[in-house]
């Protein structure tokens, strides 16, 4: 939705300066300084590794002298500290080239953080120098008090890019990853299920950056899909057997073609002469052919059936899934044989076997269902993260506020 910049100043920006209202403004009243404060303290600290320096290095604080020259006049319009406020709901719909809510340099289509107020020409501008506030060692805090969310693969839900210094990012509300596509899914692969995104990354942190956890706050990775389901095995091939026979008078045809010989068969008389058995008695017979035969057969395959298709993998909770489902779909069903037998099936061809259960898409911060096939689940994203560095991480941390690794 937007976010607003406030400073701690700017202090003098007119009447007279005093020390004990530099004391006030600066020291926050630190334990040590009692009433009085000295020149040599209120000296523009430029050291980043300092926490909290009394007079940070800003760029309304570069007429503050480092050194030995210092004047009570160099403190027009100075300032302590600035805090920026995210409120809303800020994420990245329609453009997948950013993270959902930026906390870098200031773009031009306005989204990133302005600490200078120079515009994106400007010194903390996308089209500026870069030597802006947010390199610098004054303090950068940044409450997320609304959500923050991505809907693209590779997006953070927030992100702050560059070197940091001293920022402290305070949460309340909600920074949601992305959740990764189910294997199988529009947008994802096949068979793994997309891994899910970042939460919160930061560039290259410097020193004494932190996060402040708040006890209804909720950084919450996105999870990893699900894996497709294998496909269901072929179903195992038959056998088709198909039986003639063959006979003749005298010899034995042979098999018609595609039939091999499996046997012969001898048969009775089919052929028989006359003959004289007697001086009287001219009619008898005698067989000078018989019936012979072969018994043929022919084997032909009988393919088994076609396994089903896997299910597809679920969709992993996220910033773009808060309340779907996140379950695999169901593998259809093996198809039994479509070949055709004549004869006898010996052994007859099985069905196809059922497609596997997609594996379901993990919950925030959780990976996704692996299951039989050839990939597997998507990894669930981080939390927290950078490209180097360490922030640290304070508040109420636990399984409720934070879901996901931390770095």
């Amino acid at each position: 939705m937007g976010v607003s910049v406030v400073k701690s100043g700017p202090y003098f920006s007119s009447g007279s300066i005093s020390f004990s209202q530099l004391r006030t403004n600066f020291t926050d009243d630190q334990p040590g300084f009692g009433l009085q404060i000295s020149a040599s303290q209120l000296r523009r600290n430029t050291d980043v590794t300092r926490e909290n320096p009394i007079v940070p290095d800003a760029t309304e604080n570069e007429g503050i002298s480092t050194g030995s020259n210092l004047s009570l006049s160099q403190f027009r319009n100075s300032v302590k500290r600035y805090v920026a406020t995210q409120t809303g709901t800020d994420d990245n719909a329609g453009d997948s080239n950013r993270p959902g809510f930026r906390m870098g340099r200031l773009q031009s289509d306005g989204t990133g953080i302005d600490w200078s107020g120079g515009g994106v020409n400007g010194r903390d501008g996308s089209s500026g120098p870069g030597n802006g506030n947010q390199i610098k060692n004054v303090q950068k805090s940044i409450l997320i008090t609304g959500t923050c969310g991505s809907n693209h693969s590779g997006q953070p839900a927030a992100a702050m890019t560059g070197v940091l210094h001293n920022v402290r990012v305070d949460v309340s509300g909600s920074i949601l990853g992305y959740g990764g596509k189910g294997g199988g899914q529009a947008g994802s692969s096949d068979p793994s299920g997309q891994d899910g995104g970042t939460a919160l990354k930061f560039g290259n942190l410097g020193n004494n950056n932190r996060v402040i956890v708040g006890s209804g706050a909720r950084i919450w990775a996105g999870g990893g899909g699900g894996e497709r389901g294998k496909t269901g095995a072929n179903g195992a091939n038959g056998t088709c057997v198909e039986s003639s026979r063959t006979q003749g008078c005298g010899g034995r045809p042979g098999c018609p073609g595609g039939f091999s010989e499996v046997g012969q068969w001898n048969g009775g008389c089919c052929q028989s002469t006359s003959y004289c058995c007697g001086f009287f008695n001219c009619g008898c017979e005698r067989c000078v052919r018989n019936l012979q035969g072969r018994y043929c057969e022919r084997r032909t395959t009988l393919n088994g059936g076609v396994g089903g298709t896997g299910g597809i993998g679920g969709n992993a909770r996220g910033y773009n899934n808060q309340s779907g489902s996140i379950s695999g779909g169901s593998g259809s069903s093996g198809s039994g044989s479509t070949s055709t037998c004549p004869g006898t099936q010996s052994p007859p061809p099985q069905r196809g076997q059922n497609g596997e259960r997609g594996g379901d898409g993990g919950n925030y911060g959780a990976s996704g269902q692996s299951t039989l096939n050839t990939g597997n689940g998507g990894q669930n994203g981080r939390a927290i993260t950078s490209d180097s560095g360490r922030s640290d991480v304070y508040g109420t941390v636990n399984s409720n506020t934070v879901k996901g690794s931390i770095y």
